[in-house]
């Protein structure tokens, strides 16, 4: 893991991202990072290409070919494979919002949220008692950004009852102090 971190590091110092870095302004200390973010990376990308798994793939026509050393990291930090296509994002979110009557995408779980506000969706609705669906989106980068782009609400959590989205968690707290929530979901029978 610390391997995979390095490279995502070095990757971003090489684009620039890490520029304002303090510790990264010295030029003697920028020598010793990127000789040793180099040779981490190489380890990797050796390690990395001896799995034929992560570093082939098959394109839409069939054909094999190789892919860059930047997604095999990806791959092998979200467990291999391809990355979907949005269509195939969207076809399984909408999925999701048909099978389940509460579904509530969040950060984290319902017994450990990652985010406060996803913190406060979940205990809006176990304090109503309310049996619910949770995704979490930290597990799943493309729903993390296929949510996003179904709903066209740029913040997690989301809330859908009965597959209407109904908002995020500042929503859902207005709704539940004014007691719109209870009644939405009553009159959904969710």
């Amino acid at each position: 893991m610390i391997g995979i971190l390095v490279v995502i590091v070095a990757w971003m110092s090489s684009l620039g991202c890490l520029e304002s870095v303090g510790a990264l302004s010295s030029p003697r200390i920028q020598r010793r990072w990127t000789d040793s973010s180099a040779s981490t990376t190489r380890t990797m990308a050796r390690q990395l290409s001896s799995s034929s798994q992560l570093m082939s793939t098959t394109g839409k026509d069939g054909k094999g070919g190789d892919i860059d050393p930047v997604q095999a990291v990806v791959n092998a930090m979200y467990g291999g494979g391809a990355l979907e296509a949005p269509e195939q994002t969207r076809a399984r979110i909408q999925g999701l919002v048909q099978q389940h009557p509460v579904l509530l995408f969040m950060k984290g779980s319902k017994l450990f949220p990652q985010c406060g506000f996803s913190d406060t969706a979940t205990k809006i609705l176990e304090a109503l008692k309310v049996d619910f669906h949770a995704v979490d989106v930290l597990a799943d980068p493309a729903i993390r950004q296929g949510i996003k782009d179904f709903s066209q609400w740029p913040t997690i959590p989301q809330l859908y009852v009965r597959g209407e989205f109904i908002g995020g968690s500042d929503i859902m707290l207005e709704m539940y102090q004014n007691g719109e929530l209870a009644s939405l979901l009553k009159e959904k029978e969710a």
